[in-house]
């Protein structure tokens, strides 16, 4: 639509750009429900109660198809390159955070692929099934002694990762891993998955939209959300201290970590459904009990809605897995979402690219005027 004097009009734009203004870009892979999201019109939650693993709601995410029985992915290829960088990694796990770390595994791993990865690994899909199994040590990174071990087993991605963290792999460690992956695995247009499909709009391979999408995966309801939601949920000891941890937030004015996602005005049924699955799994636990405890305090008596970050400190602390967990099981789940939505945006072959509202000084017909 245009404007009488042939500029394309922004209003539109404009508004859809804004947390809940409108529709920004059709998609069949997910939507935003009452109760929580949908993957391809199956409820998430549902889907993870019914203990589909992650590798079933990959293929739903990738090809609308639930299969009937689990795939097991092939073993990741492994570049000549790529190890002798993945050796360094312990060294500077510290140093930094989790999602610059899990960026430089993607890269290196990429440019250890050759200049067309996604075709020296196979195919598209193949590359990116490649890409999760690499990710997925970077969680090792994360334990007291840093490392990053790639595992060459054909096995299943939720016992992938628990041999990353250190953990005992067992049926219910597993089944609570894949409830992590599953409800994390996408949430509709979120600012890394909308960053990943501009980047796939653009002609970037899949690996390059993946650390595109990590690299916009610092909000509070992400990354880093699940850093300090984890932070203050553990440092406090007692519900008392943490609802006061709480309102300091607030009287600063801050975001609550892990609380009341803009989607879900009234209650994040991914966050609840995690609640209750860390009580099952382990609810004995002090540690489990303090989170639980401490996250219903904070809904009495502040209104606060727990969302998907608090869901997986409680998981995670059930699992008794390294700090910074949580944050990392998102990312690593997310990615099957981000792979959707890049493959979803080459089929649409629009480049993604927002108009501008120019709010600055007025044309100058001059340098002196």
């Amino acid at each position: 639509m245009r404007s009488r004097k042939g500029t394309p009009e922004l209003a539109v734009g404009d508004r859809s750009m804004r947390w809940g203004a409108g529709l920004i870009l059709p998609t069949s892979i997910s939507s935003i429900e009452a109760n929580g999201p949908h993957y391809r019109g199956r409820n998430a939650v549902d889907l993870a109660r019914a203990s589909r693993t992650f590798e079933d709601i990959v293929e739903l995410l990738w090809t609308g198809v639930l299969p009937v029985e689990s795939p097991t992915w092939s073993p990741p290829t492994v570049p000549e390159a790529f190890p002798p960088f993945a050796a360094v990694l312990p060294a500077i796990a510290k140093l930094s955070n989790s999602r610059r770390l899990l960026a430089l595994i993607a890269e290196a791993y990429t440019a250890s692929a050759g200049k067309n990865p996604e075709l020296s690994l196979g195919a598209p899909v193949l590359a990116a099934r490649q890409l999760i199994q690499v990710l997925i040590p970077g969680i090792g990174l994360l334990r007291p002694k840093p490392r990053y071990e790639l595992s060459l087993n054909a096995e299943m991605l939720a016992a992938k990762v628990a041999r990353a963290a250190g953990i005992s792999i067992t049926s219910e460690s597993v089944e609570a891993i894949n409830i992590c992956l599953v409800l994390s695995a996408d949430n509709e247009l979120s600012t890394s998955t909308f960053a990943a499909r501009v980047a796939a709009s653009a002609g970037a391979d899949i690996f390059s939209c993946v650390n595109t999408a990590l690299g916009a995966f610092e909000g509070l309801l992400t990354g880093l959300g699940c850093d300090q939601a984890e932070l203050l949920l553990h440092r406090a000891s007692s519900p008392k201290e943490y609802v006061a941890a709480l309102n300091a937030c607030i009287k600063r004015k801050e975001a609550l970590p892990g609380y009341n996602h803009p989607l879900y005005p009234d209650v994040d049924q991914r966050a609840e459904f995690m609640l209750e699955a860390a009580v099952a799994l382990n609810g004995k636990n002090p540690a489990v009990r303090a989170v639980v405890e401490s996250v219903r305090a904070a809904g009495e008596e502040l209104g606060a809605r727990p969302s998907l970050a608090i869901g997986l400190v409680a998981m995670s602390t059930a699992l008794g897995m390294p700090a910074h967990s949580p944050g990392v099981l998102m990312a690593i789940g997310r990615s099957a979402g981000w792979v959707a939505h890049a493959f979803e945006q080459r089929l649409g072959g629009y480049m993604v690219r927002p108009r501008a509202r120019y709010v600055g000084p007025s044309f100058l017909t001059s340098e002196h005027s």
